[in-house]
């Protein structure tokens, strides 16, 4: 079932270059989540399948600027993973010759913003690829390759017969990884019967989903003392059906939180009964503001988060700006005006 695309290049096309590239870097999103790390991993050990059947050498980096969630530490591949300070050490030749890496790939990434420092790689690259399903994206590097569908992980699922290898169970682990982590285990809208057949694919090939569901969506018990604050500070306002938290770096030292310990808080807040619209803020160490929107069907949230430079899917979407947390309230509620 053939989802809307758009961009410049074919998965084929994509293959092609894989394969007269000798070295090749694949990098995601800053504050990586498990469809951008999965599907790094998937696609590192398809491109490395496909090089051991074909008797290619290829060097095959993975670099990410930002700390990975905790839960990866559950999956023995995240070794993998470089850090953007460990792999710029290692190759500062390249970045104090000039010399050209042959292609970057970005994962999941739906604007140049969003790769973070990584984007110094790219522009060592002689060729960037783009492969990503969010309907925002901003179509940033020279070949961009994006579906409408609900996530990554699953996009990736047509490569397999592109490289013509098999789908082995280490693939299919971190594919399921993806998916699992943009359905919201499968509660999202964005499920269709295409997420159900290429999930019973990976599930045939030896995926636990019991397992990875359960690392993924585990909850430590400081996180529980957040979703106590979370339930009983939001606000609500009632005529948008829509309720809101901010959550302040003062308040994060106090409950003695991370970053990871927030993760899927703006659909905690959706759950509330008769809640149309949430909206979850957390101020970072610099001070600037993330924030993710979640909608049910009455609201675009892509549209509201474009007014801060952000976006992604019409019912889940996110930023981060500088503008203060009544700043962004000021603008939803003009934008709900409308």
């Amino acid at each position: 079932m053939k989802k809307n695309y758009k961009g410049n290049i074919s998965p084929k096309e994509i293959v092609n270059e894989i394969k007269l590239s000798k070295n090749i870097i694949l990098t995601a999103h800053i504050n990586p989540d498990g469809d951008a790390l999965g599907s790094l991993l998937a696609f590192y050990f398809m491109i490395d399948d496909f090089c051991k059947k074909n008797n290619m050498k290829k060097m095959i980096k993975i670099v990410v600027d930002d700390k990975l969630p905790k839960y990866m530490r559950h999956f023995e591949d995240t070794e993998l993973i470089w850090s953007y300070e460990k792999f710029g050490e290692k190759f500062k030749h390249n970045f104090q010759n000039d010399e050209k890496f042959d292609l970057f790939i970005s994962l999941d990434c739906a604007n140049k913003e969003r790769y973070g420092k990584a984007i110094e790689i790219k522009k060592l690259s002689k060729k960037s690829i783009n492969i990503d399903h969010h309907i925002s994206n901003t179509e940033h590097a020279d070949f961009n390759y994006v579906e409408d569908i609900c996530s990554t992980g699953e996009l990736l699922y047509q490569f397999l017969e592109i490289f013509e290898i098999e789908l082995r169970e280490k693939i299919a682990k971190y594919m399921y990884l993806g998916i699992i982590n943009d359905t919201g285990n499968f509660r999202h809208d964005n499920v269709t019967e295409h997420t159900f057949f290429v999930c019973s694919k990976l599930i045939g090939a030896g995926v636990n989903n019991h397992k990875i569901a359960n690392i993924i969506f585990e909850v430590s018990e400081k996180k529980v003392g957040f979703i106590g604050e979370l339930y009983k500070n939001k606000k609500i306002n009632e005529y948008y059906k829509f309720i809101s938290y901010y959550l302040t770096q003062e308040k994060m030292k106090k409950l003695s939180i991370e970053k990871d310990d927030t993760d899927g808080a703006a659909e905690m807040l959706l759950k509330i009964e008769g809640m149309e619209l949430s909206l979850f803020v957390r101020e970072d160490v610099d001070g600037s503001l993330k924030g993710s929107f979640r909608a049910n069907d009455k609201y675009n949230v892509n549209k509201i988060a474009s007014i801060f430079g952000g976006g992604g899917h019409i019912k889940a979407a996110g930023f981060k700006t500088n503008l203060s947390f009544e700043e962004i309230l000021e603008k939803t509620y003009q934008e709900l005006e409308k």
